[in-house]
């Protein structure tokens, strides 16, 4: 009962206290709270992001084949077909491609989950080969072309708007009637095959309801067209799986004329007698927006297992299903951001996690220091260690899991979702700290004040200290090694489901650590030599505040270290946010290769011109495939893709930007030997068999991994045309795609107005914008969330380093109080508290910011050395370590001047005590006098 009263005395006295230990357990338990909620949440998004970005053809699970399902016969072959030789028409068999569908879902559904929830309703698709039919009189079209195609839903996605859907038509017992005899004729006409096709396919074919068409395969009947159809949903998946149908091809050919192809339907019993190896496309819709961050991998294990797998569908049909998906890619890549993403933001996590469990046993110093007098007033009436521990660790609880409850529902208010098992148990740990704080805090040793020079610390415990320094030094240098030597882990699909790599995260905790505790054996001797120089001086207190560096700091060893690693997370985070959006940066770049990319027409001289013409365009450089060489030597070589361009416009337009090749201005230097930018296996001084058989010794400039704006090739090289042609006799060959410069200081309005210009002179360009590339990685879901984790992280770092700074700073207080009253008696100045609360910190804050800068460097250097980030990035190549200097130093001046706050804010509250309120040693904070009725007993 006395302990319980001890408690309640407690809670009602020094309420300051108590309430920056019940703060700091609601702010680890939101935060602990929401981040793994985020996390997961982000994942999810970019799944679902990946997903949305791709196609109906890239993302469902997709089989094709050349046996019409359906009919199950041992052969495939529809009955009554290429039977006994006979000039009768018979009826075609009707395959039942509604019970190989209903098969097909059953397949589906007998998967495990999560795959049998994102398989959607199967569908097929039957297609014959390309064939020709004679043109309409009138019509544009030189060549016509159709396909023959028929599927079980079909019908079910047009809507009719003439005629009527194709019927069974009749064909010949025997297929062999229809070739010529030896008269040149043939023995049977085949009825014509009833099909349907698109108003847009009709229109541009000039085919009418009723018409009926030759085709120029003499085992083929004529079509006759008895339906047209409009799309109930013409950007529905259904027409990305049966292209041709809604929208016919279109190519013009400079020798023919206007080729047209469309894909026509027809009944799929006629279809199945005429087409002895059709084209079977059958799907599954696949949806796996639903999917969360943990059944990914589950997913992935499982599609892989159905496409390794060959599945007979109906016993008896020789139609046997062999899928493949594109999702299994989109699923990696995913997967691979998701590493990524796990591996940072732990990494980032362990710093802060050190540095609030040291602000989380100053916050219980500070509530044991409040209640000092009356835990050694117990302990002086006889109370055990273990019964005054026991009473600060029920204070503890009576605080910590209250507070701990209300921020899991503030994590759950700022990023809602399902709190599993790890959540509880984390919310449950931040409910407990406290208690097991306050506990260790008030030992016997913890409720007796000391100075720390006069601590007295046996040899076996500066023993300790030493060993503990270099296991932690030693394991520093061990993980770290093991983690450079061991490299990134690239293949992604061993164990795609696995968590943060554990020497991930340990190799830079245990840096950090290193690092901090080099820092606490540095700083003291360096304040003992300014100690030495200050000496000399007149003003009383920089030498005042060296000496109580060095012989009773505010700032002890945990908050020190602490003060590393907040600042050593902060500026990492720093230099991995830009290290990331410079690699998104130059990455987008290097795929487009120059401010805008122009592909798909012929580029010629006059296209050249006319681009160069566009208000704000600088430079166009048009590239040329020249074909195949072979490079090496003159006996044979390695065969090398040559593109050709104008070397004088790419070095304009490519100068100074990231990721461009160096030396492209030598591209036209004069001379017999060629010089290139080479990428691939090609080495100097090689020879290049020009035209003719001729050989050309080349000159590589530059050898890069791939070649701006380029399509990717394993070996090529990029020369001037006029150089080429002139030493190597090539022909340049057609251009078909333009890099062009713009502007210097063009701006984003700019870039839109020239891109609207370029569509206009080539409405069938493909017009590509680095900048645009940029922003869509960005807006990725992982790499948004990425850029949150950093702001979250320094924000976090910097309420770290006030919290570690501010809570040293109470808790020297009372000294600080007792040595401003007797200084104060002896003249003091006024205003000198400021100039020592600042001396209690400075020290210790300068010399965290210097080993935070070099955490900032070694840290992110960790983690490019064995975290695969280029999914992040959307490279082929690893980042390079880049550091913003602004950003760091914006980060340094904000930390200072929140240390500065804090120091002023402390110093003024220290001014406004009276001599005589010091001179009583007043302990500050919701201090007052103890009695006996504080410990609750008579």
């Amino acid at each position: 009962m006395s302990m319980l009263l001890l408690v309640r005395r407690h809670l009602r006295t020094s309420v300051g206290a108590t309430l920056v230990l019940a703060t700091i357990t609601l702010g680890a338990a939101a935060v602990s709270s929401a981040v793994p909620r985020a996390v997961a949440t982000v994942h999810a998004d970019q799944l679902a992001y990946a997903t949305g970005q791709t196609s109906a053809i890239s993302r469902d699970v997709v089989a094709t084949g050349t046996v019409f399902p359906g009919y199950g016969s041992d052969d495939g072959t529809p009955p009554g077909s290429g039977g006994a030789a006979s000039d009768a028409a018979v009826d075609p068999p009707q395959p039942d491609l509604d019970g190989y569908l209903d098969a097909l879902g059953a397949l589906a559904a007998a998967q495990p989950p999560p795959l049998s929830d994102v398989l959607g309703a199967p569908d097929l698709l039957v297609s014959g080969s390309r064939v020709d039919v004679d043109r309409v009189a009138g019509n544009d079209v030189a060549r016509p072309r159709v396909v023959l195609r028929a599927g079980p839903t079909a019908r079910d996605q047009i809507d009719l708007v003439a005629g009527r859907w194709p019927r069974p038509t009749p064909v010949p017992a025997d297929l062999s009637t229809l070739l010529p005899g030896a008269d040149g004729v043939v023995d049977v006409e085949p009825v014509p095959a009833e099909v349907a096709m698109s108003s847009e396919a009709a229109d541009e074919l000039g085919w009418s309801v009723g018409a009926v068409h030759a085709t120029r395969d003499p085992l083929l009947p004529p079509l006759e067209l008895v339906g047209v159809w409009e799309p109930r949903d013409a950007a529905a998946d259904y027409w990305a799986h049966g292209p041709l149908a809604v929208s016919p091809e279109i190519l013009v050919d400079p020798n023919v004329g206007k080729i047209v192809t469309a894909a026509v339907f027809a009944d799929p019993g006629t279809l199945g007698a005429w087409e002895d190896a059709p084209s079977v496309r059958t799907w599954f819709p696949v949806d796996a927006t639903g999917v969360s961050a943990q059944d990914a991998p589950t997913l992935l294990a499982q599609l892989r297992g159905l496409t390794a797998t060959t599945s007979v569908v109906v016993e008896g049909d020789p139609a046997v299903l062999e899928p493949a998906s594109g999702m299994i890619d989109v699923l990696t890549d995913a997967l691979g951001r998701r590493q990524g993403v796990d591996a940072i933001v732990a990494v980032l996590a362990v710093g802060p996690l050190g540095a609030l469990a040291v602000v989380l046993t100053s916050a219980a110093r500070l509530v044991v220091d409040r209640r000092r007098a009356a835990l050694a007033l117990v302990r002086a009436r006889g109370a055990s260690s273990w019964w005054t521990r026991g009473v600060v660790g029920l204070e503890g609880l009576v605080v910590g899991l209250p507070a701990a409850l209300a921020g899991l529902g503030l994590g759950l208010l700022v990023v809602p979702g399902p709190v599993g098992a790890g959540g509880a148990v984390l919310a449950a740990v931040c409910g407990l700290a406290p208690a097991a704080a306050l506990a260790a805090v008030a030992s016997p040793r913890g409720v007796r004040a000391r100075r720390a020079d006069l601590d007295g610390a046996p040899v076996r415990r500066r023993r300790a200290r030493l060993l503990l320094e270099g296991a932690v030094v030693l394991a520093a240098v061990g993980t770290a090694w093991s983690a450079v030597d061991r490299g990134v882990l690239t293949d992604r699909t061993v164990d795609p489901g696995a968590g943060p790599d554990p020497l991930v995260v340990l190799a830079p905790l245990l840096v950090g650590l290193a690092v901090a505790l080099l820092t606490l054996r540095l700083v003291p001797p360096a304040v003992r030599g300014a100690e030495r120089v200050l000496a000399a001086r007149r003003d009383l207190v920089p030498f005042l505040g060296a000496a109580r560096v060095r012989r009773d700091p505010a700032v002890g060893a945990l908050p020190a270290v602490a003060l590393v690693l907040a600042v050593g997370v902060a500026a990492s985070s720093t230099v991995l946010a830009a290290t990331v959006r410079t690699a998104i940066a130059q990455e987008a770049w290097t795929a487009v290769g120059a401010d805008v990319r122009v592909a798909g027409p012929v580029v010629d001289a006059g296209t050249v011109d006319a681009l160069s013409a566009v208000d704000g365009v600088d430079a166009v450089a048009a590239v040329a495939d020249s074909g195949r060489y072979l490079l090496g030597t003159a006996a044979g070589g390695v065969p090398v893709t040559v593109y050709t361009t104008d070397g004088d416009a790419l070095a304009r337009l490519q100068d100074g930007a990231p990721g461009a090749p160096s030396g492209l201005d030598a591209l036209t230097a004069p001379g017999a030997v060629l010089p290139a930018v080479a990428t691939g296996d090609v080495g100097e001084g090689t020879v290049l068999a020009g035209a003719g058989g001729a050989t050309v010794e080349v000159r590589v400039v530059d050898h890069v991994d791939a070649l701006p704006g380029l399509p990717p090739s394993s070996a090529a090289l990029l020369v001037d045309a006029g150089r080429a042609a002139e030493i190597a006799g090539m022909d340049p060959g057609t251009s078909r795609l333009a890099l062009l410069g713009l502007d210097d200081g063009a701006t984003d309005a700019d870039r839109t107005r020239v891109e609207v210009e370029i569509g206009a002179l080539a409405p069938t360009a493909v017009v590509d914008d680095p900048v645009a590339s940029r922003r869509e990685l960005l807006a990725s879901p992982a790499t948004s969330g990425l850029a949150t984790a950093f702001a979250v992280a320094v924000v976090l770092s910097g309420l770290l380093c006030v919290a570690v700074v501010v809570l040293a700073l109470v808790l020297a207080a009372p000294a600080r109080a007792r040595l401003l009253a007797v200084l104060r008696t002896l003249g003091l100045p006024r205003g000198a508290e400021r100039g020592i609360v600042a001396w209690e910190t400075g020290p210790w804050v300068a010399a965290a910011l210097v080993a935070g800068a070099v955490l900032g460097w070694l840290v992110p250097a960790l983690v490019l050395a064995a975290v695969d980030l280029t999914p992040l990035t959307g490279g082929h190549a690893a980042p390079q370590l880049v550091a913003d200097p602004w950003w760091l130093a914006a980060l340094a001046t904000g930390l200072v001047g929140l240390v500065a706050a804090c120091a002023g804010v402390v110093g003024g509250l220290g001014r406004r005590r009276g001599p005589v309120a010091r001179g009583r040693g007043v302990r500050g904070w919701g201090t007052r006098d103890v009695s006996l009725r504080d410990l609750g007993t008579d």
